[in-house]
């Protein structure tokens, strides 16, 4: 578990890499349309859900694997960011974490074991919470009415949204005024 630990660990560090070039080029481009920053983070998405990283010359991101698994069987624990000054700063802290010799085990591994399994605990609550705020969320609008296409109205929300992956549906408070309702379901339509 804690190989896939690290493997989501450095996915997000390079995540966030990105997500800072896309805020520095947010400040830099402030007048171009607002597609190109859409586009910029679909780029941040697609990091985050792709299971592999492409190292280049050229690359934004300095290093595709910044804490590689070998660093929990190490002598001397390092990373390596690409950018030295991190490097310094997280290196020195690890110096702490050397393993003595007549230890059993290294330190490093029970920090990764500890933290793979609040990370695991941690996204099984988030799914279980997930799953369970969508089934009550659509017991309470299986009385909706259909209006018309893939859009619905119901007396129990408040608030128009868009439930579902694969069938999509626009759902409408009743209490939606007809001359807002095209510009409300135009805009839940764009979420599609």
């Amino acid at each position: 578990m804690e190989k896939m630990f690290l493997e989501f660990l450095n996915r997000s560090i390079t995540a966030g890499w990105l997500i800072l070039a896309v805020m520095l080029v947010r400040v830099l481009f402030r007048r171009a349309p607002k597609w190109v920053t859409g586009c910029l983070w679909i780029l941040v998405a697609v990091r985050l859900v792709m299971p592999f990283s492409v190292e280049s010359v050229y690359s934004l991101i300095p290093r595709a694997e910044t804490v590689p698994y070998e660093i929990l069987y190490s002598k001397t624990p390092a990373i390596d960011t690409g950018v030295e000054v991190l490097d310094l700063l997280v290196n020195h802290s690890l110096e702490s974490s050397v393993p003595n010799p007549g230890d059993s085990v290294n330190p490093l591994q029970i920090v990764a074991a500890l933290s793979s399994f609040v990370w695991f605990a941690g996204m099984t609550v988030l799914l279980i919470s997930a799953a369970v705020s969508y089934i009550l969320l659509k017991r309470k609008v299986r009385t909706a009415v259909r209006l018309r296409e893939n859009i619905r109205q119901s007396e129990h929300i408040t608030a128009p949204f868009v439930l579902g992956i694969f069938r999509p549906t626009v759902y409408l408070p009743f209490s939606v005024e007809d001359a807002d309702a095209e510009y409300i379901i135009a805009h839940e339509k764009t979420h599609i």
